[in-house]
């Protein structure tokens, strides 16, 4: 058994990790999951009674995890605290970052908008999945470093805000 904490949403998780014969069962509160591999980096696991699949990705110090075409980005807690986004991105909230290595589908804000937090900015495409990228942060759009079809990394933001202090 192995014992982790990770950071989901600004929050500090701890969880438990058992392998089994099938696979791994991973524990976060009084919830179990037992994830059994389908294939490369990818698993099935129940959730409500629905088979679900997950895939799982690390870059870094960061897991992106991918459920039924949601993405989540799961990190180690840091010294400096984590506001998700890019590995490289941990903690810059006024840059919007791809969640792993992809291609920009879509930039879905413009030069001078406002945006409040958890705006829908850019929908980037890994892993054959689409992921929406949302504003960590409420701000203005002050540069868009990339268009649709651009290959993009964790390392360079695709957009940057100006931070509203209010």
């Amino acid at each position: 058994m192995s014992n982790h904490e990770f950071i989901y949403d600004d929050e500090t998780i701890a969880s438990t990790c058992d392998k089994t014969a099938d696979g791994v069962t991973v524990t976060v509160g009084e919830q179990k999951f037992t994830f059994v591999p389908v294939g490369d980096d990818c698993f099935r696991t129940m959730v409500n009674g629905k088979s679900l699949v997950v895939a799982a990705v690390q870059s870094e110090d960061t897991v992106y995890v991918d459920i039924d075409s949601r993405l989540i980005d799961i990190a180690e807690p840091s010294e400096d605290g984590f506001a998700g986004g890019g590995a490289a991105g941990a903690g810059e909230k006024d840059k919007i970052f791809a969640p792993m290595p992809g291609k920009v589908v879509k930039i879905q804000v413009e030069m001078g908008q406002e945006v409040e937090e958890k705006t829908p900015m850019v929908i980037v495409e890994a892993m054959k999945m689409e992921n929406q990228v949302n504003s960590r942060a409420k701000g203005t759009v002050k540069a868009i470093n990339f268009a649709a079809g651009d290959q993009v990394d964790t390392e360079t933001p695709i957009i940057e805000l100006e931070l509203d202090e209010s």
